[in-house]
């Protein structure tokens, strides 16, 4: 996509955006200008809603931070992401694939010469783990960056798990296997399993808004205030990407949260410079903060078609006004 887009790879981007934004959190200092409180996208985002955190041209590209501001801020994340990355790996491979995984090392090591080819493609793989929890978890840790080293770690635990005389530690083979069985049973039950918290499609509400945009066509410009109802299932601030998605619109700005009482006069401002074809406000009217933004969109933009956003379980999620430049 970038080479298509840009005539160049620029395979290194992500890495350096990760470092700059979740580690160095350089991003808020190099904001856009263009409004006071709304964030520019128009730069970053294209018309199909392929965002890019490193245009170019754009401020990443020339930024070098120094070491005295790096490696307090790396030990930081290390700190913190690696703990995150290896409480993901337990949960999803079991402490006993785990143990086994280090077990089997251990033997391969010692049995080297008798085990060359085995030997050396776990060495590959330990390697390959280790680097890809350090270097990544340093920068964010998102356990997505796991599963390429689950299947691998898998298999080759899962050579411990089978007897085998090679293989003889039986003891230790037997608390492999209860706990993988142990792990398996409290990836059902525990709290915030997937098993138990994904119930439903929570996309819904992004497909509602797309709905809402597409049943009044033509060409326009979106920009969200708020955030989604479900954050902890990617339906928070990616609720606007969503509905600009499935809508076929273009997002030109958004603000992730609702603006206090004292901002609603500079957030109209904003809106009146971004001049969007539609504004669609998170939230529900429990919220004060979005009640009275609605109350003062609606009396900004008095006369103007608006439509809510409802979630099949929550009701009202959001609501779109549609200016009058929307035909």
């Amino acid at each position: 996509m970038l080479h298509s887009k840009y005539d160049v790879y620029t395979t290194g981007s992500q890495f350096k955006t990760n470092l700059l934004q979740w580690t160095l959190h350089e991003y808020p200092n190099h904001r856009e200008k263009t409004y006071a409180l709304l964030r520019d996208t128009t730069k970053e985002l294209d018309e199909y809603v392929v965002g890019d955190p490193m245009p170019p041209r754009s401020w990443g590209w020339t930024y070098h931070a120094t070491m005295e501001q790096e490696f307090p801020k790396l030990v930081l994340a290390e700190r913190s992401n690696v703990p995150k990355a290896l409480k993901e790996l337990t949960i999803v491979v079991t402490p006993g694939v785990l143990i086994a995984f280090a077990i089997t090392l251990a033997i391969l090591t010692r049995s080297r010469r008798l085990f060359p080819v085995e030997w050396r493609m776990v060495v590959i793989i330990s390697v390959s783990f280790l680097s890809l929890v350090l270097a990544y978890s340093m920068l964010v840790f998102d356990g997505r960056y796991l599963f390429p080293l689950i299947p691998l770690v898998l298999a080759v635990g899962a050579r411990f798990l089978i007897a085998d005389e090679r293989f003889n530690h039986s003891n230790w083979r037997g608390v492999s296997i209860a706990l993988v069985v142990l792990g398996i049973v409290v990836a059902f039950i525990y709290p915030s399993s997937p098993f138990r918290v994904l119930t439903r499609d929570f996309q819904v509400v992004s497909y509602e808004a797309g709905a809402v945009l597409r049943a009044h066509p033509g060409e326009s410009t979106l920009v969200s205030i708020g955030s989604g109802p479900f954050p902890e299932h990617g339906v928070g601030w990616e609720a606007a990407y969503q509905a600009a998605y499935f809508g076929g619109d273009k997002l030109v700005a958004t603000m992730d949260s609702l603006p206090s009482s004292t901002d609603l006069t500079t957030v109209i401002e904003d809106l009146r410079k971004a001049s969007p074809d539609v504004i669609v406000v998170w939230g529900g009217p429990r919220d004060r903060r979005y009640t009275a933004l609605i109350q003062r969109l609606a009396s900004q933009y008095s006369g103007n078609a608006s439509e809510q956003v409802a979630d099949p379980v929550l009701g009202e999620v959001g609501a779109m006004l549609f200016t009058a430049r929307r035909k």
